[in-house]
């Protein structure tokens, strides 16, 4: 049995600030699990929650001699988990093939009820933002994001030039995002990922 097997966390992380390698595994054996699954539960790919996780503790290791043993490290690792989720799914919002392996899983996984309330509630978060945006704004945008109409069939359909098709849609992004900039915790941050489908 190794020197840190039973060491409060306090001390484990003032051995991990001190570079002691036992102590950060200690701590990874006692939180990676629980931090995949949170990573998972948002990202519905093992592959990305578990570099997710990799990525966590790296950041952890890095800035070791910045760590404070009177704070609670768990916390501290959520946050950092909770900022990679993020930046993996604004990430995903805008590269297709990363698109498509979150939020096509996403769409197709069988969620849990606690799952279900939580992406019912985001839905009706992000049609809360949609709804702040103009009349004419909202209905383009609908049209492109939720009805997946291409600019050509938008500006077909009101009679308007494609140019103000995309114009619109632009400015709803900007709006939606300034929005959004004043929120950071993940559930926004998962509806970031649902707008931008």
């Amino acid at each position: 049995m190794n020197s840190t097997t039973n060491l409060n966390e306090a001390t484990l992380t003032s051995r991990i600030s001190k570079g002691d390698h036992r102590a950060f595994r200690q701590i990874f054996d006692r939180y990676r699990d629980c931090l995949f699954g949170y990573s998972y539960r948002f990202t519905k790919s093992q592959t990305l929650a578990e570099e997710i996780v990799q990525e966590a503790f790296l950041k952890v290791w890095q800035n070791r001699e910045t760590l404070d043993p009177g704070l609670p490290i768990k916390p501290y690792l959520y946050k950092i988990t909770q900022n990679l989720v993020y930046n993996t799914l604004r990430k995903a919002a805008y590269d297709a093939q990363l698109k498509e392996q979150v939020f096509y899983r996403r769409s197709n996984a069988h969620y849990s009820t606690e799952d279900q309330v939580i992406y019912r509630d985001l839905e009706a978060f992000s049609d809360q933002i949609i709804e702040r945006l103009p009349a004419k704004r909202q209905r383009i945008f609908r049209m492109s994001r939720t009805q997946g109409l291409s600019h050509e069939e938008i500006a077909e359909q009101l009679g308007i030039s494609q140019h103000t098709v995309k114009d619109q849609i632009v400015k709803a992004l900007k709006s939606i995002k300034k929005h959004l900039q004043v929120h950071t915790d993940i559930a926004v941050s998962v509806v970031l990922g649902l707008l931008f489908v």
